[in-house]
């Protein structure tokens, strides 16, 4: 039975979801979410495919209005909720689904029906988030479409990074041989550890370069939808836009006697296509993890160098797996993805964790914020907010510090202003140790008030404040 303390809780959180509901309007997604013509999700709508608080990550194909499809293994959705249950309803029954329920461990549902029942123990009563992705190898159909929860129950955005990581590569990238595929492959592994959102756009046999016994990435990177779709339309590289790409490919281009000269042209190209669509994002040239065409992929890196491009890398994975870190030899094993991620994680942690300075007095907008350290002061300069070592976000007058996150010791090492209005401290982990609890699907502003009180606005509305006015 629910005690008094957490009905209590459950209902201020309501309250506050409420709220952001009243004074949100609909806009595009960052990467991949799905907004409705009116942010604020009903009970009525709670958990359909018109809800607006449904985050999809990845390329998914939004035009049949009775189920939205995803193509490419590892994309995936998530929601947060009130109630005690959930269910999923797919119109691909028979594939591999992963799910994870308030951050615990992915649950699989092989052959799946096309109502999974993800909560065959109802959860306590208050709010939940769902995550859920498809992975069954070769067959990476997703056609998503709906939520089933209590009745009465309501949606609200789920707390979500806004860095975004995109992997490119093969089988391996795809988690291939592993019983839980996507949801446990080094791609997966590393952007969570990150605590960024993460897409894999990766697939079992393929190339980089086309033409040679199998699809080729210099290709089907640039489609809606996987290589085993034929007649694919283009994607959309508005969609979405990632702050770190990886690639890791030319396993397949080994085995199928890709010449080095054609594969170093063809990687080259396909950098030079990467940042023409991401200007701004960090490319990262994976050495295959057995050394196959290593040198005309360092090669096509040193071109792009040479062009003036300074945001592209060659990473030298020698001796990170050897074939006992793999199932059959080539595919990583579940340990062995998660020994490529811890050594790739402190490589991409510099430019995941990467905030935008403040640029004007008193306001953090969407995008900035702080790294330990860093601060930001109110316009008449009385009153700093700082983020201090071991994690601490602090309001103070002079010496006198007279608000707190009570955060100490969680190793926070990030604050900042989300795209969706939420203002999070991410840990060194990636994951979210305090929050305005102001996610929506609108931008907000962070404002340290020259009267002292810090105020998350949104349309110039208050719908947070540490209430330490008036000083």
């Amino acid at each position: 039975m629910p005690t008094l303390k957490n009905l209590l809780q459950t209902n201020l959180l309501l309250i506050a979801f409420l709220a952001l509901a009243k004074n949100s309007f609909a806009q595009e997604p960052a990467y991949g979410y799905r907004s409705a013509s009116d942010a604020g999700a009903s009970t009525a709508s709670a958990g359909s495919l018109v809800d607006p608080n449904i985050r999809y990550i990845g390329r998914w194909d939004f035009s049949n209005p009775s189920e939205y499809t995803s193509f490419w293994g590892g994309a995936y959705l998530k929601v947060s909720f009130t109630g005690t249950t959930v269910a999923v309803k797919i119109a691909n029954p028979g594939n591999s689904y992963f799910a994870s329920i308030d951050g615990g461990p992915w649950i699989s549902y092989l052959n799946a029906p096309s109502t999974i029942n993800l909560t065959p123990q109802p959860l306590a009563s208050g709010v939940h988030t769902v995550s859920i992705a498809e992975g069954k190898d070769y067959d990476y159909l997703f056609a998503f479409q709906g939520f089933i929860l209590d009745a009465g129950a309501i949606t609200m955005p789920p707390i979500s990074s806004q860095s975004l990581i995109e992997f490119i590569g093969d089988s391996i990238t795809a988690g291939y041989t592993d019983a839980q595929a996507d949801v446990s492959d080094y791609g997966w592994v590393t952007a969570q550890a990150l605590g960024a959102e993460h897409t894999q756009i990766a697939y079992p046999g393929i190339n980089l370069v086309s033409g040679y016994a199998t699809a080729g990435m210099d290709v089907d990177y640039f489609n809606l939808e996987n290589p085993s779709y034929t007649s694919s339309p283009s994607w959309m590289f508005s969609v979405y836009t990632p702050q770190v790409v990886v690639i890791n490919l030319g396993t397949n281009d080994a085995d199928n006697r890709v010449p080095d000269d054609v594969f170093e042209s063809s990687y080259t190209n396909l950098l030079q296509s990467l940042r023409a669509r991401f200007p701004n994002a960090e490319l990262f040239a994976l050495e295959t993890f057995a050394a196959l065409k290593a040198a005309p992929t360092s090669a096509a890196v040193s071109t792009r160098v040479a062009a003036g491009d300074a945001h592209v890398h060659y990473i030298d994975t020698t001796g990170w797996i050897t074939k006992s870190d793999t199932n059959d030899g080539t595919h990583p094993s579940v340990s062995g993805h998660i020994k490529i991620a811890k050594l790739l994680e402190p490589i991409l942690q510099p430019y995941v964790y990467r905030v935008n300075v403040p640029t004007a007095c008193s306001v953090i907008t969407s995008g900035q914020g702080l790294l330990v350290g860093q601060s930001q002061k109110s316009c008449d300069g009385r009153f700093t907010l700082t983020l201090t070592q071991g994690g601490n976000l602090v309001l103070a007058e002079g010496t006198q510090q007279f608000f707190s996150t009570n955060t100490a010791n969680t190793n926070a090492v990030k604050a900042v202003m989300q795209g969706d209005g939420n203002f999070v401290l991410y840990n060194s982990g990636g994951s979210p140790v305090w929050d305005t609890n102001t996610q929506s699907s609108s931008a907000a502003v962070f404002d340290v008030q020259n009267d002292g009180n810090l105020v998350v606005y949104r349309n110039s509305t208050p719908v947070w404040a540490s209430n330490t006015c008036c000083r």
